[in-house]
C-alpha cells in the first residue's frame, strides 16, 4: 500500500535522528558530570583535565554535521563515507577560518557560518549529493566510475552548498529553534506542562520521534534545549510512579512483576513497556 506524506517523512527523520541519540546523551551526561563535579569542588573547571574531558563531550554535539550525514547517508543509502567528507569538508579549520574573515567563491560572497553543532546544512548536502551521486553512476563509464563518481559529486555538492543550501539550512535551523524558543518566553511551565501531559499519546503512536530534530538542533545551536527534555523527565519520572503504585496496589502476581520492571525501565527513560503493558 502506498504511503502518506507525512508517514513518509516522519520515517526519514526517525531514521536520521534516532540512531544520533546514543551519542549525544553519552556526551550531554558526561558534560553534565563535569559541570556537577566543579560546582561541588572536586573537579575545577580551569584545570587540564577537565578542559580535556569537556572536549570529549563535546564532541558528539560538535561533530554533530558529521554523525547526521553518515545517518542521511544511509537513508538514501548513498556512499557514506563520500558525503561524510563532502560535510567535513565544511568544518576544515582553513575554510572556518576564511569564513569568519569574509571570503567569497566564483567571485560570490559566502555566508559566515560556523558549521560546527549544525544539523540542517549537512542533510541538505547529504541530500544533495545523493542526486549528484545516482546521476555520475548513470552517466559515467564503470571504468572509471570509482572516481568520477564522488569526485564529481564532492565539486559540485560542497561549493553548492557553500553558496545555497549551508544557508538555507542554517536559517531553518536558527527559525526551528526560535519558534520553540518564543512559546517558552511565553508560556514558560505551561507550555512544558502541556508538553509533558501529551507525551504518553504521543509516545504511544511514535510521535514524539518528530520532536527529536528540534532537540538536536537546539543543543548543536545553543548547548541546552528547554522544553522537551523537561517535559520526557516529568513524564518518565510520573510514569514509574504510576507503576509502582500499581506494583504495590495489585493483587495479580504477573501484573506486579510487569509493573515493577516498567516503572525501572520508565525511570531510565523508556516508557514504552509501562505504556504498552498496563497504562493504556
Amino acid at each position: 500500500p502506498k504511503n502518506k506524506i507525512g508517514s513518509i517523512i516522519l520515517d526519514y527523520i526517525i531514521s536520521i535522528f534516532q540512531p544520533l541519540i546514543p551519542a549525544i546523551a553519552g556526551g550531554g551526561i558526561l558534560k553534565s558530570l563535569l559541570l556537577l563535579l566543579n560546582m561541588i569542588g572536586i573537579l575545577q573547571n580551569t584545570t587540564q583535565t577537565y578542559k580535556i574531558l569537556y572536549f570529549i563531550g563535546d564532541a558528539p554535539l560538535y561533530y554533530l554535521p558529521l554523525l547526521v550525514a553518515i545517518t542521511t547517508a544511509k537513508k538514501l543509502k548513498v556512499n557514506q563515507l563520500v558525503s561524510v567528507a563532502a560535510v567535513a569538508a565544511l568544518l576544515t579549520p582553513g575554510l572556518a577560518g576564511m569564513l569568519k574573515e569574509g571570503t567569497s567563491l566564483f567571485g560570490i560572497h559566502l555566508t559566515n557560518i560556523s558549521y560546527a553543532y549544525q544539523v540542517f546544512p549537512a542533510i541538505l548536502c547529504t541530500i544533495f549529493y545523493a542526486f549528484l551521486e545516482r546521476f555520475f553512476s548513470k552517466i559515467s563509464p564503470k571504468v572509471i566510475r570509482g572516481f568520477f563518481v564522488p569526485m564529481m559529486s564532492l565539486l559540485i555538492a560542497v561549493p553548492v552548498t557553500l553558496l545555497i543550501l549551508g544557508p538555507l539550512g542554517f536559517i531553518a535551523g536558527q527559525g526551528f529553534s526560535a519558534i520553540i524558543m518564543f512559546i517558552f518566553k511565553y508560556f514558560g511551565w505551561i507550555a512544558v506542562a502541556i508538553l509533558a501531559a501529551c507525551l504518553p499519546f504521543m509516545v504511544v503512536t511514535g510521535m514524539h520521534k518528530a520532536m527529536i530534530p528540534y532537540v538536536v538542533s537546539a543543543l548543536g545551536e545553543t548547548g541546552k534545549e528547554l522544553i522537551y527534555n523537561a517535559a520526557s523527565l516529568a513524564h518518565n519520572i510520573s510514569e514509574g510512579g504510576a507503576m509502582f503504585a500499581v506494583a504495590l496496589r495489585t493483587k495479580d502476581k504477573d501484573e506486579k512483576t510487569i509493573a515493577v520492571s516498567s516503572g525501572i525501565s520508565a525511570l531510565f527513560g523508556i516508557t514504552e513497556p509501562a505504556l504498552y503493558s498496563i497504562t493504556i
